[in-house]
């Protein structure tokens, strides 16, 4: 047998710390933080003011249903405001 034929394939190492952050998208990880200081059913709206409007309504009602869908936090109650519906959330 060629010794030039069996090449030595590297070992890859597996590492959950260096994939982790490029999965978790920072918007949720301030909605759960942000739903953990507070305490309180919060609506994307709520959200939006305690990270000052840096992020948007839409971006954090997107990520809500997200996190909700994976059974992060759960719907707790609707209410219509002016035609529209405000959707608020709780962690587990």
């Amino acid at each position: 047998m060629d010794s030039s034929a069996a090449e030595v394939t590297p070992t890859l190492s597996f590492s959950w710390e260096s994939l982790v952050p490029l999965l978790v998208h920072p918007v949720k990880v301030e909605i759960i933080e942000a739903m953990a200081w507070v305490e309180l059913p919060m609506s994307a709206t709520d959200l939006d003011r305690i990270v000052q409007g840096q992020v948007g309504v839409s971006l954090i009602s997107y990520h809500l249903r997200k996190l909700a869908e994976l059974g992060v936090i759960d719907q707790v109650r609707k209410d219509n405001v002016r035609g529209a519906v405000r959707t608020f959330y709780a962690l587990r």
